[in-house]
């Protein structure tokens, strides 16, 4: 379930509803899925299920690291582990931002590689976040297509769930 609505709009609180709905969507997306699912690729040279999900990890942990967070050491190498690391590094990144103050954002910048050196907070927007979403979408679709469709009973809009 997604977490109620923030008391007060900003934009940090804007940004961890859109971790939020992100969390949840990647929750369900990824609930049931099995071997078969893991190993599915739609087509020759593109990544399976199993590269996609580490792929949104690594994302999830390159956003925390934007807010500060140390370098992960951890490399998932099972289904559950990656999930599970995934959905924890979303939830770290979105209650730091419930209780930032909004004016901070201006005071981050991407660090770590040259060529991102000094990337204001935007990137990680239309970067990251865009990106997590649009991979969670890929895996709803790709599941489908390898016929185990996401549980009956998600609805995104309401960030609820009451599965068969």
């Amino acid at each position: 379930m997604i977490p109620d609505c923030p008391e007060e709009i900003t934009a940090p609180t804007i940004i961890a509803r859109f971790l939020d709905g992100l969390g949840f969507r990647y929750r369900w997306a990824t609930e049931g899925l099995t071997e078969g699912d893991l190993k599915f690729r739609p087509v020759e040279g593109s990544m399976d299920m199993m590269e996609l999900l580490k792929h949104i990890f690594r994302i999830a942990a390159s956003a925390n690291r934007f807010f500060g967070e140390e370098k992960t050491t951890d490399n998932p190498e099972t289904f559950p582990e990656v999930r599970r690391l995934t959905l924890e590094h979303i939830a770290l990144l979105s209650t730091r931002l419930k209780t930032m103050e909004g004016a901070r954002l201006n005071d981050f910048k991407m660090t770590g590689r040259k060529e991102m050196e000094d990337i204001p907070f935007w990137y990680l927007l239309n970067g990251h976040i865009a990106d997590a979403l649009t991979h969670v979408g890929q895996i709803l679709s790709w599941r489908r297509i390898n016929g185990n469709p996401q549980p009956k009973g998600v609805n995104v809009f309401f960030g609820t769930a009451a599965p068969d």
